[in-house]
Protein backbone atom coordinates (compact mmCIF):
# COMPACT_ATOMS: atom_id res chain seq x y z
CA UNK A 1 0.00 0.00 0.00
CA UNK A 2 1.29 3.46 -0.86
CA UNK A 3 0.10 6.94 -0.85
CA UNK A 4 -0.10 8.45 -3.95
CA UNK A 5 -1.99 11.52 -3.89
CA UNK A 6 -4.08 14.39 -1.93
CA UNK A 7 -6.40 16.87 -3.71
CA UNK A 8 -8.33 19.33 -1.33
CA UNK A 9 -10.66 21.75 -2.51
CA UNK A 10 -12.60 24.59 -1.19
CA UNK A 11 -11.10 23.68 2.53
CA UNK A 12 -10.42 25.94 4.22
CA UNK A 13 -7.63 28.30 3.43
CA UNK A 14 -7.57 25.81 0.31
CA UNK A 15 -8.96 26.57 -2.60
CA UNK A 16 -7.57 23.76 -4.97
CA UNK A 17 -4.38 22.17 -3.51
CA UNK A 18 -3.06 18.99 -5.31
CA UNK A 19 -0.17 17.21 -3.56
CA UNK A 20 2.14 13.68 -4.32
CA UNK A 21 2.61 11.78 -1.63
CA UNK A 22 4.70 9.11 -0.35
CA UNK A 23 3.96 6.87 3.48
CA UNK A 24 6.08 9.49 5.16
CA UNK A 25 5.02 12.79 4.22
CA UNK A 26 6.56 15.51 5.78
CA UNK A 27 4.93 18.73 5.87
CA UNK A 28 6.74 22.59 5.95
CA UNK A 29 5.62 26.50 5.76
CA UNK A 30 5.85 29.48 7.36
CA UNK A 31 3.12 30.01 10.64
CA UNK A 32 -0.10 30.14 9.57
CA UNK A 33 0.36 28.96 6.31
CA UNK A 34 -2.21 26.01 6.57
CA UNK A 35 -0.51 23.03 7.97
CA UNK A 36 -2.44 22.12 10.98
CA UNK A 37 -5.90 22.61 8.07
CA UNK A 38 -3.85 20.32 5.85
CA UNK A 39 -3.57 17.32 8.58
CA UNK A 40 -7.65 18.23 9.11
CA UNK A 41 -8.39 17.27 5.62
CA UNK A 42 -7.17 13.69 6.23
CA UNK A 43 -8.42 13.65 9.54
CA UNK A 44 -12.09 14.36 8.59
CA UNK A 45 -11.83 11.87 5.24
CA UNK A 46 -10.31 9.02 7.32
CA UNK A 47 -11.14 9.73 11.38
CA UNK A 48 -14.51 9.20 12.64
CA UNK A 49 -14.19 10.69 15.22
CA UNK A 50 -13.16 13.95 14.09
CA UNK A 51 -15.23 13.89 11.37
CA UNK A 52 -18.64 12.87 12.61
CA UNK A 53 -20.01 16.64 14.08
CA UNK A 54 -19.32 17.80 10.08
CA UNK A 55 -18.47 21.39 8.80
CA UNK A 56 -19.33 24.60 9.97
CA UNK A 57 -19.22 27.32 7.36
CA UNK A 58 -15.65 28.49 8.47
CA UNK A 59 -14.60 25.43 7.20
CA UNK A 60 -15.54 26.03 3.97
CA UNK A 61 -13.44 28.52 1.28
CA UNK A 62 -13.33 32.15 2.64
CA UNK A 63 -17.20 30.84 3.59
CA UNK A 64 -18.04 30.41 0.67
CA UNK A 65 -20.97 27.83 1.20
CA UNK A 66 -22.34 27.18 -1.87
CA UNK A 67 -19.49 25.59 -3.37
CA UNK A 68 -18.80 22.23 -2.33
CA UNK A 69 -15.64 20.63 0.01
CA UNK A 70 -13.61 17.61 -1.72
CA UNK A 71 -10.94 16.11 -0.08
CA UNK A 72 -9.75 12.71 -2.51
CA UNK A 73 -7.17 10.64 -1.50
CA UNK A 74 -5.65 7.79 -3.63
CA UNK A 75 -3.48 4.57 -2.64
CA UNK A 76 -1.59 2.64 -4.88
CA UNK A 77 -2.57 -1.35 -4.07
CA UNK A 78 -0.28 -3.02 -6.85
CA UNK A 79 1.71 -5.12 -4.36
CA UNK A 80 -0.59 -8.43 -3.51
CA UNK A 81 1.48 -9.46 -1.04
CA UNK A 82 1.34 -6.31 0.96
CA UNK A 83 -0.94 -7.18 4.35
CA UNK A 84 -2.33 -3.57 3.84
CA UNK A 85 -2.89 -3.62 0.56
CA UNK A 86 -5.25 -7.01 1.28
CA UNK A 87 -6.62 -5.39 4.03
CA UNK A 88 -7.72 -2.78 1.56
CA UNK A 89 -9.16 -5.35 -0.74
CA UNK A 90 -11.26 -6.84 2.39
CA UNK A 91 -12.88 -3.93 3.25
CA UNK A 92 -13.43 -2.54 0.13
CA UNK A 93 -15.12 -5.91 -1.08
CA UNK A 94 -17.30 -5.59 -4.40
CA UNK A 95 -16.41 -1.87 -4.56
CA UNK A 96 -12.37 -3.09 -5.87
CA UNK A 97 -11.73 -5.48 -8.63
CA UNK A 98 -9.07 -8.00 -8.10
CA UNK A 99 -6.81 -6.34 -11.08
CA UNK A 100 -7.13 -3.01 -9.20
CA UNK A 101 -3.86 -0.87 -8.63
CA UNK A 102 -5.09 2.62 -7.39
CA UNK A 103 -8.38 3.33 -5.35
CA UNK A 104 -9.81 6.41 -4.39
CA UNK A 105 -11.07 7.37 -1.19
CA UNK A 106 -13.54 10.92 -1.64
CA UNK A 107 -14.86 13.04 0.94
CA UNK A 108 -18.05 15.44 0.17
CA UNK A 109 -19.57 17.82 1.81
CA UNK A 110 -22.56 20.75 0.67
CA UNK A 111 -23.56 23.51 3.43
CA UNK A 112 -26.84 23.14 4.51
CA UNK A 113 -28.13 26.16 5.15
CA UNK A 114 -31.40 24.87 7.58
CA UNK A 115 -28.97 23.14 9.27
CA UNK A 116 -26.21 24.71 9.63
CA UNK A 117 -23.67 22.25 9.14
CA UNK A 118 -22.26 20.48 6.15
CA UNK A 119 -22.96 16.69 6.36
CA UNK A 120 -19.47 14.34 5.02
CA UNK A 121 -20.62 11.96 2.63
CA UNK A 122 -17.88 9.16 1.20
CA UNK A 123 -17.17 7.38 -1.81
CA UNK A 124 -14.67 5.01 -2.96
CA UNK A 125 -13.74 2.85 -5.89
CA UNK A 126 -11.21 2.24 -8.52
CA UNK A 127 -12.95 5.27 -11.17
CA UNK A 128 -12.84 8.46 -10.23
CA UNK A 129 -15.58 9.34 -12.34
CA UNK A 130 -17.31 6.45 -10.98
CA UNK A 131 -17.20 5.78 -7.57
CA UNK A 132 -19.47 4.50 -4.89
CA UNK A 133 -20.97 5.77 -1.64
CA UNK A 134 -19.25 4.17 0.92
CA UNK A 135 -21.30 2.10 3.25
CA UNK A 136 -22.34 3.34 6.64
CA UNK A 137 -24.93 3.41 9.85
CA UNK A 138 -25.33 7.30 10.83
CA UNK A 139 -22.10 8.70 10.76
CA UNK A 140 -19.97 5.21 10.89
CA UNK A 141 -18.50 4.45 7.49
CA UNK A 142 -17.48 0.98 6.83
CA UNK A 143 -14.05 2.69 6.10
CA UNK A 144 -13.71 3.27 10.04
CA UNK A 145 -13.55 -0.36 10.84
CA UNK A 146 -10.23 -1.09 8.93
CA UNK A 147 -8.60 2.71 9.05
CA UNK A 148 -7.19 3.47 12.44
CA UNK A 149 -6.14 7.67 12.63
CA UNK A 150 -3.49 8.29 15.66
CA UNK A 151 -3.35 12.44 16.14
CA UNK A 152 -0.32 13.79 18.36
CA UNK A 153 0.17 16.98 19.00
CA UNK A 154 2.41 19.33 20.91
CA UNK A 155 -0.17 19.37 23.70
CA UNK A 156 -0.62 15.56 24.32
CA UNK A 157 -1.38 15.09 28.15
CA UNK A 158 0.27 12.47 29.68
CA UNK A 159 -2.39 12.42 32.45
CA UNK A 160 -5.48 11.88 29.69
CA UNK A 161 -3.35 8.96 27.35
CA UNK A 162 -2.21 6.83 30.95
CA UNK A 163 -5.54 6.83 31.66
CA UNK A 164 -7.00 5.92 28.13
CA UNK A 165 -4.20 3.18 28.05
CA UNK A 166 -4.18 1.77 31.71
CA UNK A 167 -8.35 1.37 31.34
CA UNK A 168 -6.88 -1.97 28.84
CA UNK A 169 -4.44 -3.55 31.74
CA UNK A 170 -7.57 -4.17 33.90
CA UNK A 171 -10.05 -5.72 31.07
CA UNK A 172 -11.64 -8.59 31.34
CA UNK A 173 -9.82 -10.55 28.47
CA UNK A 174 -6.32 -8.60 29.81
CA UNK A 175 -3.44 -11.05 30.78
CA UNK A 176 -4.57 -10.68 34.28
CA UNK A 177 -4.93 -14.61 35.49
CA UNK A 178 -8.22 -15.92 36.91
CA UNK A 179 -6.06 -15.97 40.52
CA UNK A 180 -4.87 -12.73 40.25
CA UNK A 181 -8.32 -11.10 39.25
CA UNK A 182 -9.92 -13.14 42.25
CA UNK A 183 -7.28 -11.73 44.89
CA UNK A 184 -7.77 -8.34 43.64
CA UNK A 185 -11.18 -7.92 43.69
CA UNK A 186 -10.88 -9.52 47.38
CA UNK A 187 -8.40 -6.97 48.33
CA UNK A 188 -10.61 -4.32 46.79
CA UNK A 189 -13.52 -5.46 48.68
CA UNK A 190 -11.35 -5.65 52.32
CA UNK A 191 -10.37 -1.79 51.29
CA UNK A 192 -13.87 -0.77 50.37
CA UNK A 193 -14.94 -1.73 53.87
CA UNK A 194 -12.31 -0.72 56.10
CA UNK A 195 -12.73 2.57 54.29
CA UNK A 196 -16.91 2.50 54.97
CA UNK A 197 -15.89 1.55 58.69
CA UNK A 198 -13.34 5.14 58.88
CA UNK A 199 -14.21 7.02 61.82
CA UNK A 200 -14.11 10.27 59.85
CA UNK A 201 -16.61 8.69 57.32
CA UNK A 202 -18.68 7.53 60.33
CA UNK A 203 -18.83 10.42 61.76
CA UNK A 204 -19.81 12.50 58.35
CA UNK A 205 -22.55 10.27 58.18
CA UNK A 206 -24.38 11.32 61.84
CA UNK A 207 -24.38 14.74 60.43
CA UNK A 208 -25.63 14.51 57.23
CA UNK A 209 -28.72 12.11 59.04
CA UNK A 210 -28.92 14.88 61.79
CA UNK A 211 -28.83 17.98 59.02
CA UNK A 212 -31.55 15.73 56.95
CA UNK A 213 -33.85 16.01 59.42
CA UNK A 214 -33.94 19.59 60.09
CA UNK A 215 -35.45 19.26 56.53
CA UNK A 216 -37.86 16.27 56.96
CA UNK A 217 -38.07 14.22 60.15
CA UNK A 218 -38.69 10.80 58.39
CA UNK A 219 -38.86 7.61 60.79
CA UNK A 220 -35.96 4.68 59.72
CA UNK A 221 -34.26 7.39 57.53
CA UNK A 222 -30.24 6.69 57.70
CA UNK A 223 -27.36 7.45 55.25
CA UNK A 224 -24.56 5.10 54.57
CA UNK A 225 -21.15 5.79 52.72
CA UNK A 226 -19.55 3.11 50.58
CA UNK A 227 -16.59 3.22 49.14
CA UNK A 228 -16.99 1.25 45.35
CA UNK A 229 -13.89 1.04 44.14
CA UNK A 230 -13.49 -1.78 41.51
CA UNK A 231 -11.27 -3.60 39.42
CA UNK A 232 -12.86 -1.74 36.24
CA UNK A 233 -12.36 1.81 37.71
CA UNK A 234 -8.80 1.24 39.56
CA UNK A 235 -7.02 2.29 36.43
CA UNK A 236 -7.71 5.94 37.33
CA UNK A 237 -5.87 6.08 40.22
CA UNK A 238 -2.62 4.40 38.75
CA UNK A 239 0.21 6.85 38.60
CA UNK A 240 2.96 5.92 36.14
CA UNK A 241 6.62 7.37 38.16
CA UNK A 242 10.02 7.35 36.68
CA UNK A 243 12.47 6.04 39.36
CA UNK A 244 16.26 7.13 39.72
CA UNK A 245 18.92 6.15 42.05
CA UNK A 246 18.48 9.60 43.64
CA UNK A 247 14.69 9.39 44.26
CA UNK A 248 13.03 6.52 43.79
CA UNK A 249 9.49 7.71 44.91
CA UNK A 250 9.61 10.99 42.16
CA UNK A 251 6.51 11.17 40.05
CA UNK A 252 6.69 11.56 36.08
CA UNK A 253 7.68 15.66 36.05
CA UNK A 254 8.79 17.79 33.64
CA UNK A 255 6.82 18.36 29.99
CA UNK A 256 9.78 16.75 28.02
CA UNK A 257 9.63 13.24 30.13
CA UNK A 258 5.65 13.83 30.61
CA UNK A 259 5.56 14.16 26.64
CA UNK A 260 8.37 11.05 25.40
CA UNK A 261 6.05 8.51 27.92
CA UNK A 262 2.47 9.94 26.21
CA UNK A 263 4.60 9.63 22.68
CA UNK A 264 5.26 5.75 23.80
CA UNK A 265 2.02 4.86 25.05
CA UNK A 266 0.39 6.12 22.23
CA UNK A 267 2.89 3.59 20.42
CA UNK A 268 2.15 0.69 22.43
CA UNK A 269 -1.65 1.73 21.97
CA UNK A 270 -2.04 1.48 18.67
CA UNK A 271 1.24 -1.48 17.89
CA UNK A 272 -1.57 -3.67 18.92
CA UNK A 273 -3.85 -2.37 16.38
CA UNK A 274 -1.50 -2.84 13.39
CA UNK A 275 -2.92 -6.70 13.13
CA UNK A 276 -6.36 -5.88 12.15
CA UNK A 277 -6.27 -2.01 11.01
CA UNK A 278 -4.09 0.38 9.07
CA UNK A 279 -2.36 2.82 11.48
CA UNK A 280 -2.06 6.41 10.10
CA UNK A 281 0.03 8.74 11.85
CA UNK A 282 -0.53 12.53 11.96
CA UNK A 283 1.70 13.92 14.13
CA UNK A 284 1.88 17.80 14.58
CA UNK A 285 4.89 19.53 15.75
CA UNK A 286 6.31 17.23 18.45
CA UNK A 287 9.34 19.65 19.42
CA UNK A 288 7.49 21.92 21.76
CA UNK A 289 8.93 21.77 24.76
CA UNK A 290 11.87 19.01 24.11
CA UNK A 291 15.48 19.47 24.56
CA UNK A 292 17.61 18.88 21.47
CA UNK A 293 18.39 14.80 22.80
CA UNK A 294 15.19 14.02 23.04
CA UNK A 295 14.09 15.23 19.56
CA UNK A 296 16.86 13.32 18.14
CA UNK A 297 15.55 10.23 20.45
CA UNK A 298 12.23 10.58 18.42
CA UNK A 299 13.47 11.23 15.04
CA UNK A 300 15.76 8.63 15.49
CA UNK A 301 12.37 6.32 16.19
CA UNK A 302 9.48 8.14 14.35
CA UNK A 303 11.99 7.10 11.02
CA UNK A 304 12.97 3.75 11.98
CA UNK A 305 10.18 2.19 13.80
CA UNK A 306 8.00 0.20 11.05
CA UNK A 307 4.38 1.10 13.12
CA UNK A 308 5.25 4.76 11.78
CA UNK A 309 4.85 3.05 8.19
CA UNK A 310 2.11 5.66 7.35
CA UNK A 311 3.05 8.93 8.65
CA UNK A 312 2.38 12.75 8.16
CA UNK A 313 4.50 14.99 10.49
CA UNK A 314 4.37 18.54 10.37
CA UNK A 315 7.49 20.36 12.40
CA UNK A 316 10.21 23.33 12.59
CA UNK A 317 12.25 21.53 13.93
CA UNK A 318 15.80 20.25 11.74
CA UNK A 319 16.40 18.30 14.63
CA UNK A 320 12.85 16.44 14.28
CA UNK A 321 14.00 14.84 10.49
CA UNK A 322 17.58 14.59 11.29
CA UNK A 323 17.11 10.82 10.71
CA UNK A 324 14.58 11.70 7.62
CA UNK A 325 14.92 8.83 4.67
CA UNK A 326 12.75 7.54 1.77
CA UNK A 327 10.06 11.08 2.82
CA UNK A 328 8.02 13.05 1.14
CA UNK A 329 8.72 16.66 1.36
CA UNK A 330 5.93 19.33 1.34
CA UNK A 331 5.83 22.80 1.36
CA UNK A 332 3.04 24.68 1.56
CA UNK A 333 3.03 28.38 -0.01
CA UNK A 334 1.47 31.07 -0.43
CA UNK A 335 0.99 32.02 -4.42
CA UNK A 336 -2.18 34.09 -4.23
CA UNK A 337 -4.21 31.37 -2.45
CA UNK A 338 -1.91 28.42 -0.85
CA UNK A 339 -0.48 25.71 -2.94
CA UNK A 340 1.67 22.63 -2.07
CA UNK A 341 4.48 21.34 -3.54
CA UNK A 342 6.23 18.11 -2.86
CA UNK A 343 9.64 16.26 -3.60
CA UNK A 344 10.22 12.57 -3.04
CA UNK A 345 13.91 12.68 -1.35
CA UNK A 346 16.25 9.79 -0.39
CA UNK A 347 19.57 9.99 1.19
CA UNK A 348 22.46 9.58 -0.85
CA UNK A 349 24.35 6.35 -0.07
CA UNK A 350 27.25 8.75 -0.52
CA UNK A 351 26.04 10.75 2.11
CA UNK A 352 24.76 8.48 4.26
CA UNK A 353 27.29 8.73 6.95
CA UNK A 354 26.34 12.69 6.96
CA UNK A 355 22.89 11.73 6.93
CA UNK A 356 21.96 14.25 9.94
CA UNK A 357 23.50 17.01 8.59
CA UNK A 358 22.46 16.97 5.23
CA UNK A 359 18.80 16.65 6.51
CA UNK A 360 19.47 19.54 9.14
CA UNK A 361 20.59 21.75 6.66
CA UNK A 362 17.60 20.85 4.58
CA UNK A 363 14.84 21.41 7.18
CA UNK A 364 16.51 25.07 8.21
CA UNK A 365 16.43 26.18 4.12
CA UNK A 366 13.67 24.60 3.00
CA UNK A 367 11.38 27.72 4.95
CA UNK A 368 13.18 29.97 2.68
CA UNK A 369 11.98 31.73 -0.57
CA UNK A 370 15.61 32.06 -1.71
CA UNK A 371 18.37 30.29 -0.34
CA UNK A 372 22.44 31.02 -1.34
CA UNK A 373 24.66 28.26 -1.53
CA UNK A 374 28.22 28.59 -0.57
CA UNK A 375 30.75 26.54 -0.28
CA UNK A 376 32.02 27.21 3.49
CA UNK A 377 31.45 28.82 7.00
CA UNK A 378 34.45 31.55 5.27
CA UNK A 379 31.99 32.72 2.75
CA UNK A 380 29.06 32.36 5.19
CA UNK A 381 31.04 35.07 7.54
CA UNK A 382 31.88 37.50 4.95
CA UNK A 383 28.09 37.43 3.52
CA UNK A 384 26.23 37.75 6.65
CA UNK A 385 28.83 40.48 7.46
CA UNK A 386 27.78 42.25 4.48
CA UNK A 387 24.28 42.14 4.39
CA UNK A 388 23.98 42.90 7.86
CA UNK A 389 24.66 46.26 6.43
CA UNK A 390 22.59 46.25 2.87
CA UNK A 391 19.76 43.95 3.78
CA UNK A 392 19.78 43.29 7.61
CA UNK A 393 16.29 41.50 7.36
CA UNK A 394 17.27 39.40 4.73
CA UNK A 395 15.86 36.06 6.33
CA UNK A 396 12.55 37.88 7.71
CA UNK A 397 12.42 38.52 4.00
CA UNK A 398 12.35 34.49 2.65
CA UNK A 399 16.80 35.01 2.14
CA UNK A 400 18.82 32.26 3.78
CA UNK A 401 22.35 31.52 3.48
CA UNK A 402 23.56 27.79 3.49
CA UNK A 403 27.14 26.35 3.59
CA UNK A 404 27.31 22.80 1.88
CA UNK A 405 30.46 22.04 3.56
CA UNK A 406 31.84 18.87 1.57
CA UNK A 407 28.40 18.17 0.39
CA UNK A 408 27.19 18.03 -3.10
CA UNK A 409 25.38 21.54 -4.16
CA UNK A 410 23.52 19.36 -6.65
CA UNK A 411 21.54 17.67 -3.59
CA UNK A 412 20.56 20.67 -1.93
CA UNK A 413 19.67 22.14 -5.40
CA UNK A 414 17.42 18.99 -6.54
CA UNK A 415 15.20 19.36 -3.33
CA UNK A 416 14.90 23.16 -3.28
CA UNK A 417 14.22 23.83 -6.67
CA UNK A 418 11.30 21.04 -6.64
CA UNK A 419 9.90 22.56 -3.94
CA UNK A 420 9.11 26.17 -5.43
CA UNK A 421 12.62 27.51 -3.96
CA UNK A 422 15.30 30.03 -5.31
CA UNK A 423 18.31 28.93 -5.69
CA UNK A 424 21.50 30.90 -6.20
CA UNK A 425 24.87 29.29 -6.30
CA UNK A 426 28.15 30.81 -5.32
CA UNK A 427 31.30 28.30 -6.10
CA UNK A 428 35.31 28.71 -6.89
CA UNK A 429 37.07 27.92 -9.95
CA UNK A 430 38.58 24.81 -9.34
CA UNK A 431 41.43 23.10 -11.21
CA UNK A 432 43.01 19.80 -10.56
CA UNK A 433 45.37 17.86 -12.15
CA UNK A 434 44.61 14.47 -13.57
CA UNK A 435 45.94 11.63 -12.46
CA UNK A 436 49.28 10.51 -14.97
CA UNK A 437 48.20 13.08 -17.42
CA UNK A 438 49.31 16.73 -18.64
CA UNK A 439 46.06 17.97 -18.23
CA UNK A 440 43.76 20.03 -16.04
CA UNK A 441 40.34 18.74 -14.83
CA UNK A 442 37.82 22.16 -15.23
CA UNK A 443 36.52 21.12 -11.47
CA UNK A 444 34.70 24.19 -10.48
CA UNK A 445 33.01 25.16 -14.43
CA UNK A 446 32.32 21.20 -14.53
CA UNK A 447 30.04 21.76 -11.25
CA UNK A 448 28.18 24.44 -12.61
CA UNK A 449 27.61 22.35 -15.67
CA UNK A 450 26.45 19.33 -13.83
CA UNK A 451 23.58 21.62 -11.52
CA UNK A 452 22.28 22.72 -15.20
CA UNK A 453 22.42 18.78 -16.55
CA UNK A 454 25.09 20.21 -19.20
CA UNK A 455 27.87 18.42 -20.51
CA UNK A 456 30.87 18.80 -18.99
CA UNK A 457 34.11 20.44 -20.40
CA UNK A 458 36.85 18.01 -21.25
CA UNK A 459 40.49 18.13 -19.68
CA UNK A 460 42.50 21.09 -21.11
CA UNK A 461 46.24 20.76 -22.00
CA UNK A 462 48.63 22.98 -19.26
CA UNK A 463 51.20 25.19 -21.20
CA UNK A 464 53.72 24.65 -18.46
CA UNK A 465 52.97 21.67 -16.67
CA UNK A 466 55.87 22.23 -14.03
CA UNK A 467 55.31 25.83 -13.51
CA UNK A 468 51.17 24.86 -12.73
CA UNK A 469 52.84 22.01 -10.25
CA UNK A 470 55.03 24.35 -8.03
CA UNK A 471 53.76 27.88 -9.00
CA UNK A 472 50.15 29.41 -6.99
CA UNK A 473 50.70 32.42 -9.47
CA UNK A 474 50.79 30.52 -12.84
CA UNK A 475 47.49 28.63 -11.25
CA UNK A 476 46.11 31.80 -10.63
CA UNK A 477 46.83 33.04 -14.25
CA UNK A 478 45.15 30.42 -15.78
CA UNK A 479 42.04 30.59 -13.89
CA UNK A 480 42.05 34.04 -14.61
CA UNK A 481 42.05 33.04 -18.57
CA UNK A 482 39.79 30.68 -18.21
CA UNK A 483 37.21 33.16 -16.64
CA UNK A 484 38.12 35.81 -18.72
CA UNK A 485 38.57 34.43 -22.09
CA UNK A 486 38.46 31.16 -23.07
CA UNK A 487 34.77 30.31 -21.14
CA UNK A 488 33.96 34.33 -20.08
CA UNK A 489 30.62 33.21 -22.51
CA UNK A 490 29.74 30.30 -20.33
CA UNK A 491 30.35 32.22 -17.19
CA UNK A 492 27.64 34.91 -18.67
CA UNK A 493 25.56 31.66 -19.18
CA UNK A 494 25.63 30.68 -15.68
CA UNK A 495 25.42 34.05 -14.22
CA UNK A 496 21.50 33.90 -16.12
CA UNK A 497 20.83 30.39 -14.48
CA UNK A 498 21.54 32.12 -10.65
CA UNK A 499 25.11 30.83 -10.31
CA UNK A 500 28.38 32.79 -9.89
CA UNK A 501 31.52 30.80 -9.99
CA UNK A 502 34.33 32.93 -8.40
CA UNK A 503 37.18 34.15 -11.11
CA UNK A 504 40.01 32.71 -8.98
CA UNK A 505 38.03 31.36 -5.40
CA UNK A 506 36.75 33.62 -2.39
CA UNK A 507 39.82 34.93 -1.16
CA UNK A 508 41.38 36.13 -4.63
CA UNK A 509 38.19 37.66 -5.85
CA UNK A 510 38.15 39.64 -2.07
CA UNK A 511 42.00 40.56 -2.79
CA UNK A 512 40.61 42.38 -5.91
CA UNK A 513 38.38 44.86 -3.97
CA UNK A 514 39.98 45.43 -0.77
CA UNK A 515 43.85 44.33 -0.58
CA UNK A 516 45.30 47.37 1.52
CA UNK A 517 42.84 45.68 4.35
CA UNK A 518 43.52 42.55 3.72
CA UNK A 519 47.34 42.83 3.85
CA UNK A 520 47.01 45.39 7.19
CA UNK A 521 45.02 42.43 8.83
CA UNK A 522 48.28 39.85 7.87
CA UNK A 523 50.92 42.81 9.03
CA UNK A 524 48.59 43.43 12.24
CA UNK A 525 48.87 39.89 13.19
CA UNK A 526 52.61 39.22 12.75
CA UNK A 527 52.70 37.55 9.32
CA UNK A 528 54.61 37.82 6.73
CA UNK A 529 52.22 36.46 4.00
CA UNK A 530 50.10 38.20 1.75
CA UNK A 531 46.77 39.40 2.76
CA UNK A 532 45.60 36.08 0.32
CA UNK A 533 47.56 33.81 2.13
CA UNK A 534 47.07 34.70 5.69
CA UNK A 535 43.05 34.78 4.97
CA UNK A 536 43.69 31.28 3.57
CA UNK A 537 45.11 30.01 6.90
CA UNK A 538 42.87 29.85 9.20
CA UNK A 539 40.06 30.91 7.21
CA UNK A 540 37.11 30.96 9.67
CA UNK A 541 38.59 32.74 11.95
CA UNK A 542 40.83 35.14 9.86
CA UNK A 543 37.91 36.00 8.35
CA UNK A 544 36.05 36.91 11.24
CA UNK A 545 39.03 39.06 11.77
CA UNK A 546 38.76 40.72 8.36
CA UNK A 547 34.83 41.63 9.01
CA UNK A 548 35.21 43.14 12.62
CA UNK A 549 37.82 45.56 10.73
CA UNK A 550 35.62 46.14 7.50
CA UNK A 551 33.80 49.73 7.30
CA UNK A 552 31.20 50.93 5.35
CA UNK A 553 33.28 51.74 2.29
CA UNK A 554 34.25 48.26 2.28
CA UNK A 555 31.16 46.77 2.59
CA UNK A 556 29.90 48.61 -0.12
CA UNK A 557 32.76 48.04 -2.62
CA UNK A 558 32.21 44.11 -2.04
CA UNK A 559 29.15 44.74 -2.59
CA UNK A 560 28.58 46.25 -5.96
CA UNK A 561 31.40 44.32 -7.16
CA UNK A 562 30.90 41.75 -10.04
CA UNK A 563 32.61 38.84 -8.09
CA UNK A 564 30.06 38.92 -5.44
CA UNK A 565 26.96 39.65 -7.79
CA UNK A 566 25.47 36.79 -6.09
CA UNK A 567 24.42 38.91 -3.04
CA UNK A 568 22.73 41.58 -5.01
CA UNK A 569 20.49 38.55 -6.70
CA UNK A 570 19.85 37.47 -3.17
CA UNK A 571 18.44 41.07 -2.07
CA UNK A 572 16.59 41.51 -5.19
CA UNK A 573 14.89 38.27 -5.56
CA UNK A 574 14.42 38.65 -1.37
CA UNK A 575 12.87 42.30 -2.12
CA UNK A 576 10.60 41.87 -5.24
Amino acid sequence: MLFKHLSIKNFRNFEDVEIDLTNKNIVFGLNDIGKSNFLAALRFLLDRNYRKDGFIDSDFYSKFKDREIKITLSIDVSDETDNDSKKIFKMMKGAIPSTATVVYFLLKSKYDEKKSIGEPQLFWGTDLEDLEEIPSKQSYFELDKHINVVYIDSSIQLDNTFKRYSREIFKKDSSLSEEEQTELESRIDELNSCVGELSAIKSFEKELIKEYSNFRNEKGFNVRIKSEIEVSNIHSKLTPYILDDADETYPTSGDGRKKILAYTLLVLENRRKEDEQINIFLIEELENHLHRSMQLALSFEIFSDKLFKYLFLTTHSSLIVSQMDEVNLIKLVREGSVKGKSHIYSVPKEYLTLKQKLNQNLADAIYADTVLLVEGPSEKTLFERILHDKCEKYESLGGYILEVDGINFKEYVKVLSALGINVIIRTDNDLKLSNRSVKVNLLGLNRCLDLIDEKKKSNIQVPDLEQFKISETYRIDMKRNLYDEKYSKLVKELITRNIFISRVDLENDLYEVISTKMDKLALDNNSTKTGVDFLQTSKLVNMIQLCKLLKKTDITRIYKCDRFECLRKLVELCCR
